[in-house]
């Protein structure tokens, strides 16, 4: 799960599609990897936002702090 802290808003890039959905103070994003544990996704922290990528096998989903499914190729809620 990542969090936004309360001084500011967290970007979160989902790669490779590029897609930015940005976490509001106070809120969190759930990612879910699936696949086998040989290829896990990866969630990498810049000094000014977070990537987060499916493994080479399996998939990758995001669910906002309600619980909605969030679009990967436009980061918006389903």
């Amino acid at each position: 799960m990542l969090t936004a802290d309360s001084a500011g808003y967290l970007a979160v890039v989902f790669e490779p599609m590029g897609a930015v959905y940005e976490i509001q103070p106070g809120e969190g994003l759930v990612i879910v990897f699936e696949g086998p544990a040989t290829h896990p996704g990866g969630v990498e922290y810049r000094a000014d936002y977070v990537s987060v990528s499916p493994g080479l096998v399996g998939r990758m989903s995001a669910f906002d702090s309600a619980g909605d499914e969030i679009d990967l190729e436009t980061a918006v809620p389903l």
